[in-house]
């Protein structure tokens, strides 16, 4: 290559809501046809109107933007303190800056006290991420067909009137910060105990994104699959192997992900789910 014809420098800058016109040509490379223009916008939306928000880092070379990595954080809670998490998606870069790829993730390696997932990764994002630490959280789901149940003993509630009551304070949070989603939210209940469960369709299969209760999840799914498909319109579910913890269930399959989901930091596995990231952000039925 020429002199002429090298690249020009880039540097890595906070992204801005304002930035979505300039990325959004380098989205589309990610999935041309399954998202349009408005669901992608919701990566650059302050949908739960954090303090100093951004969408995540860029990659800046003076005229345009030619790389960009994705991040949405949430507050959970680790040994009764604040704990910071960030979900790392869209990561896609110019291939002239492909060298320069991996600028874009030093900052989020900076951040202290934080847990970095990636719920999504490509292949080559995938080997990055392993070589810098971030560990396997899920190679599978299972893939639950309803079957019809004698147990009439629990109860799958999605109203709003009816849900709300039954959570704790930060499932209500939860609740709220994803009515603006298109994401199913319901409790399973037997009365004494209860499970609060989103969930993203999409092709007539319901994917579960957070399950609040695994253990409770765990002793009833297979009694109430068929009320929950039902409560939701979707033909079957589909939910991260960890979150059944070895449990059998009547009439399922394995499901292997293109790759492993990953993460970095001090939150466990089980506490770690798809509520704020791209897997709900970004749903469309």
């Amino acid at each position: 290559m020429s002199e002429m014809a090298k690249p020009k420098k880039a540097k890595v800058r906070p992204a801005t809501a304002d930035d979505f016109d300039a990325v959004y040509p380098l989205l589309r490379e990610l999935n041309s046809t399954r998202f349009s223009r408005e669901i992608w916008q919701r990566l650059f939306t302050n949908l739960w109107e954090r303090e100093n928000w951004s969408p995540g880092y860029v990659l800046d070379n003076g005229e345009r933007i030619v790389g960009f990595l994705g991040a949405l954080f949430y507050k959970t809670e680790l040994n009764g303190e604040d704990h910071t998490v960030c979900n790392l998606t869209a990561w896609i870069v110019e291939d002239a800056y492909r060298s320069n790829s991996i600028m874009l993730l030093m900052p989020f390696l900076k951040m202290k006290q934080t847990t970095l997932t990636s719920l999504t990764s490509s292949r080559e994002a995938y080997k990055v991420y392993k070589k810098l630490g971030f560990r396997d959280i899920e190679q599978a789901s299972r893939i639950l067909y309803p079957v019809p149940s004698l147990c009439n003993s629990f109860k799958v509630l999605t109203s709003e009137d009816e849900v709300k009551p039954l959570l704790r304070k930060d499932e209500l949070e939860c609740y709220q910060n994803h009515q603006c989603l298109d994401i199913a939210q319901l409790v399973i209940t037997d009365g004494s105990e209860s499970c609060f469960l989103q969930i993203t369709r999409r092709l007539g299969r319901g994917q579960i994104q957070k399950v609040s209760n695994p253990e409770f999840f765990q002793r009833v799914i297979g009694k109430v699959c068929r009320k929950v498909c039902r409560a939701i319109d979707v033909n079957s579910l589909q939910v991260d192997e960890r979150f059944l913890a070895g449990k059998s269930v009547l009439l399922s399959r394995k499901k292997c992900f293109p790759q492993e989901k990953q993460a970095k930091g001090a939150l466990s596995d089980m506490l770690i789910d798809g509520a704020y990231s791209e897997l709900s952000v970004l749903a469309t039925p």
